[in-house]
């Protein structure tokens, strides 16, 4: 399973998974120029997707995806509260457009993604599982806090993607209105970096060997911050990045790390 996340933050969201000749892409938040570049690094085209996986229909997430349905009629799925959303923004989107049951399973092709409920003030917001060659993915971005059920799907996988979205005192001292910080504080916003560092650490647990912060704030957060915060919370549950565990940072406006599992 090889795994590629093409832009991470508030502006635009994409990540390829892809698995003998199944090629996914986890929203479509950045233009089709972007896309098509970022899957020419895996000597892919957008005419070999297999299906574009929506989280929810925050445009972040599926700007990219009136495009993609334009020239290259590719295929969505997603759930059906995030397909109405999609919809209402693209209606050329709706022949193209699968939903499925939260929780309810997807074979394509041997490529098994099941999705879980996460809480996001978005329609029916969903995080993902994707098990390919005996290799499990975790990706789940957009959520205020970790649920029992966002825990139990994600324990257990190879590789999460997970949010570290911002630092709570960059936050509350920063310049958002206090509605907008309100609702990113919330159960149903974003999670933080302490909170995404104890979500690591029960992955670690778990098994993961690695993991990748993403949807970082531009204005909340830095990389060298979200990727100390969640470190010295994993070294104190007595685990060591670099030897227990590979963490990395999404770049939020350019392809990452290629992951080969």
């Amino acid at each position: 399973m090889t795994i590629h996340t093409l832009a991470s933050s508030s502006s635009g969201n994409c990540t390829v998974v892809s698995h003998d000749g199944i090629n996914i892409l986890i929203d479509a938040g950045i233009s089709l120029r972007r896309i098509k570049e970022g899957l020419r690094l895996l000597s892919l085209t957008p005419d070999e997707l297999t299906c574009v996986l929506v989280t929810h229909d925050h445009s972040d997430h599926i700007s990219g995806i009136r495009m993609l349905v334009k020239y290259h009629k590719t295929s969505v799925f997603s759930s059906l509260g995030a397909g109405y959303g999609v919809c209402v923004a693209y209606p050329e989107t709706e022949p193209y457009l699968s939903c499925f049951e939260i929780g309810a399973e997807l074979d394509l092709g041997g490529v098994i993604v099941k999705s879980f409920k996460t809480p996001h003030d978005a329609s029916e917001s969903v995080g993902y599982t994707i098990r390919a060659g005996g290799k499990k993915l975790v990706y789940v971005t957009d959520l205020g806090c970790v649920t029992g059920e966002v825990m139990d799907a994600a324990l257990g996988a190879d590789i999460a993607i997970i949010e570290a979205n911002h630092d709570r005192e960059m936050l509350r001292n920063g310049p958002y209105h206090y509605q907008l910080k309100k609702r990113i504080l919330s159960d149903f916003g974003h999670l933080s970096n302490s909170d995404s560092g104890d979500f690591a650490a029960e992955l670690v647990a778990s098994g993961s060997q690695y993991i990748q912060l993403s949807h970082l704030s531009r204005e909340n957060n830095t990389p060298g911050l979200a990727r100390e915060t969640v470190g010295q919370t994993l070294k104190k549950n007595g685990i060591i990045t670099g030897k227990d565990v590979e963490l990395d940072v999404a770049p939020p406006y350019m392809p990452g790390k290629i992951y080969e599992l």
